[in-house]
């Protein structure tokens, strides 16, 4: 049993100890009819089907998003609400512009800020494009700091439509429908992925494992080239390939540092669980094991995010666990997903920490505190590999999370990832827009709806904030004219005193409320015989704690236990709150140009292009004489054979001549005589023109007259 306590080292928690060894000792008491029965119990599917026995599609992949207030289409259809609203990009730069490097009024890490991207992954993908793309500009005023520096004028920021269903949106009966590409559930999704291939590209087939590396346990590569996203690196400007990325589950997890540490994290502990579940099981199938442990995994997951993330997050806990209700539906809510749980991007750092466990913190090869996030958009790999998760774990846990309010910080309000052909963009704007792409009501309908009382002006959203900030409800007035015209995503942000505020602390809350109630497969509930009563206490006790000291190198005492928050006492302060003119630079927006290393290519395209025609051209006027050829000597067969001239002994002569039609004009005809006493004209293609007959002619005169000096002319009488 060492390797199941190797992290035990005096001076160790007693807590901890009782944690690590109440696990393997409920495994090694399980009898052999407990391991029968096991391969009897239901699996639960990778695309959410069938958690709902009643309704089997709820919460599976490509289900719609739930409405929990009318849709408001500016057609009651599906184009963008808000039409009289501002620009996003304007709104973005009056209230959620500010100062970065304010720390966090709750002390809330790093950890909480990077893994609540974690539990949206695992519930939520529905700003993904559809087929085909609809690109929906976000104006861009003139002489934007960013975006137009130069003051040259109408640019705009590109904005994808989120994908939905294609029967909706067609009448005002049936608005658009966005859809969720993941499951609804906390079902591990974010780590085993919602496919049985693609998880079946992360198996070893051996003792229940995910592929890894041997010699660090990481992921191994993409070579298999599984669909992960591979947006192109901001910073050179060009898509990179596939296989420097490391096979996890969610096809984001690559996105950047601190994502991908929490997905290598997570992998890595699902094969700690398989290795113990195969210690106490070594009779068990790879596939028995894999199950066993994917559901630990699961469990522990549903733990940490319902009972130790929420509460960090939101400041309250959830209601307590009533049970199963077949009657309640999982699905995402537009507002959930469009605004409420955006908040989290407030939080979010410029920069993260690196250190080891005894306080010393890493420095970039630039020799910069910390490494920049906007210079490292889906070009996590290489800095990984550099790095370690423990590193990253570890200077997440004593680095703080941005303030909780209305301002996000420049290297997501100005420099998240975009297209090629835009390097970068706002992540406010692109979150005020998805408010209206999905058809969200006003911030104030929205309140009714969630049973809180309609704020009858500005200064009510906020009174605290107004005070500080006297001239906020003067620019809202000129933003939006109205209170009951701002756009929910601006109004919810606005609220924040210390966390969410009271709308989207509803929204939020309703959400995993109704995630928990209506999942079969939740941990806590006692109806589908999952666990045994000792494993179910052991999955209670689970944090996000023991998944880090358990998965990783970390000794205990290297990180504080509540790794959501950094208090006073717990181990490594941060060097100070992170600003971005401490970090290295990022590039600004660049457009992508085509043209550059193609000009060759250019060069020889452009030439195919321009003898294609003329190929075409030549080729189809050869078919059309080649024809013509054809057609002329299948009627000279044809006259023939009709003539009979051969079983005759007729002969045929012909001549070519060229037929004065008047003084000035010519043509080139052929002359036949016979087989007949007949004369025939014809033309180059064959076609008889005239016909003369010899039978009652007694001479034919030919003569040949030249006048003035000029060319001799032929001319045949009959008489």
């Amino acid at each position: 049993m060492d390797n199941v306590v190797k992290h035990l080292k005096a001076p160790v928690p007693v807590l901890f100890l009782l944690t690590l060894c109440s696990f393997t000792a409920l495994l090694s008491t399980t009898n052999s009819a407990a391991q029968k029965q096991f391969s009897f119990t239901e699996k639960q599917r990778f695309d959410g089907w069938f958690n709902n026995l009643a309704h089997p599609q709820w919460g599976s992949i490509d289900s719609h998003m739930t409405r929990k207030t009318p849709a408001s289409y500016s057609d009651g259809v599906y184009m963008m609400a808000g039409e009289n609203r501002p620009s996003p990009r304007k709104l973005s730069s009056l209230f959620m512009k500010g100062s970065d490097g304010l720390s966090s009024l709750k002390n809330r890490t790093a950890i909480l800020a990077f893994f609540g991207q974690v539990v949206s992954s695992e519930i939520v993908m529905g700003s993904e494009s559809g087929c085909p793309i609809e690109v929906h500009p976000i104006e861009i005023e003139k002489c934007d700091e960013m975006y137009d520096h130069e003051c040259e004028g109408g640019k705009s920021i590109p904005f994808h439509r989120a994908g939905y269903d294609r029967n909706t949106g067609q009448s005002p009966n049936t608005p658009r429908q966005q859809i969720n590409r993941v499951t609804s559930w906390i079902d591990g999704s974010f780590i085993y992925s919602t496919s049985e291939a693609w998880i079946n590209a992360m198996r070893s087939f051996k003792n229940g494992t995910l592929l890894s590396e041997p010699s660090n346990g990481f992921p191994v590569r993409n070579t298999m080239r599984v669909p992960l996203f591979n947006n192109p690196v901001p910073n050179i400007l060009r898509t990179l390939s596939p296989e420097r990325l490391f096979l996890l589950g969610d096809p984001r997890s690559n996105q950047n540092p601190a994502l991908l540490s929490f997905g290598i994290l997570l992998f890595k502990w699902h094969n700690v669980l398989a290795d113990r579940v195969q210690q106490d099981h070594p009779d068990w199938s790879d596939e028995e094991v894999f199950q066993k442990a994917r559901r630990f995994v699961i469990a522990t997951l549903q733990n940490i995010i319902a009972y130790e993330y929420i509460p960090a997050f939101l400041g309250t806990e959830l209601p307590e666990y009533t049970g199963y209700k077949l009657d309640v539906h999982p699905g995402i809510s537009h507002v959930f997903q469009s605004s409420a749980f955006r908040f989290g991007h407030t939080m979010i750092p410029p920069g993260i920490y690196r250190r080891d466990g005894k306080c010393n913190y890493r420095k970039t090869a630039m020799g910069n505190p910390a490494l920049r996030l906007c210079a490292y958009w889906w070009d996590s790999s290489d800095v990984m590999s550099d790095s370690s998760v423990e590193e990253f774990m570890l200077g997440m846990a004593s680095q703080l999370a941005e303030r909780e309010d209305a301002v996000l910080c420049s290297d997501v309000r100005d420099k998240l990832f975009g297209p090629n052909e835009f390097s970068r963009r706002d992540l406010g704007a692109l979150n005020i827009m998805r408010g209206r792409d999905n058809g969200l009501a006003d911030y104030n309908t929205i309140r009714t709806y969630f049973e809180l009382p309609r704020v009858e002006k500005f200064e009510d959203i906020n009174e605290e904030l107004f005070r500080r900030h006297p001239d906020l409800a003067e620019k809202l007035e000129k933003a939006y004219g109205s209170v009951d015209n701002v756009d929910l995503y601006i109004g919810g942000m606005l609220e924040s005193k210390d966390g969410p505020g009271e709308l989207f602390t509803a929204i939020i809350v309703d959400q995993f409320v109704r995630i928990r109630e209506a999942d079969r497969f939740w941990f806590e509930n006692d109806k589908n015989d999952m666990f045994t009563d000792e494993e179910l206490e052991w999955v209670r006790s689970v944090t996000l704690w023991d998944v880090i000291v358990n998965s990783t190198d970390i000794e205990p005492d290297m990180i504080q236990r509540e790794v959501f928050f950094w208090n006073e006492g717990d181990p490594c302060p941060q060097p100070g709150q992170i600003e971005p003119s401490t970090l290295e630079p990022c590039s600004y927006l660049k457009g992508f140009d085509y043209f550059e290393g193609n000009e060759l290519a250019y060069i020889y395209v452009c030439i195919f292009l321009g003898v294609v025609p003329l190929i075409c051209a030549g080729a189809g006027y050869g078919v059309v004489k080649l024809q013509n050829k054809r057609k002329r000597h299948l009627r000279m067969k044809q006259e023939e054979m009709k003539s009979g001239n051969k079983s005759n002994g007729i002969t045929v002569e012909k001549m070519s001549v060229r037929e004065w039609l008047h003084a000035n004009h010519r043509r080139l005809v052929k002359v036949r005589f016979g087989p007949q006493e007949e004369m025939h004209t014809v033309d180059r293609k064959g076609e008889k023109l005239r016909s003369v007959n010899f039978a009652k002619c007694d001479t034919i005169t030919v003569e040949e007259s030249q006048v003035d000096g000029s060319k001799k002319k032929t001319s045949i009488g009959f008489d």
